[in-house]
């Protein structure tokens, strides 16, 4: 039961700790000296926002490919160019 449950959940709890860490080195090595910036003010506070913006980004790609898969094929990450199309009625 633990291993499935791991296993089913280990790319959500990996992308929270690397949240996390960020955010934590980021809080650790910020510039702001005076305790007012939410962010950058601790390095615990730099984990839990790091944190929370990594499970986002989890949940995000999970439904982006779930939804992938419902339909067949694999998302886009950005939408083809399209050519301009030709007018017909135009001589070339």
């Amino acid at each position: 039961m633990k291993s499935s449950l791991l296993q089913a959940y280990w790319p959500v709890l990996l992308t929270v700790f690397i949240g996390a860490a960020l955010g934590a080195t980021l809080g650790y090595f910020g510039q702001c000296t005076s305790g007012t910036c939410p962010l950058t003010s601790t390095w615990w506070r730099g984990a839990i926002y790091g944190g929370v913006l990594g499970l986002l980004f989890a949940f995000s790609s999970n439904a982006r490919n779930a939804a992938a898969e419902k339909q067949g094929s694999r998302p886009a990450l950005a939408p083809a160019a399209e050519s301009t199309p030709k007018d017909s009625t135009r001589p070339q």
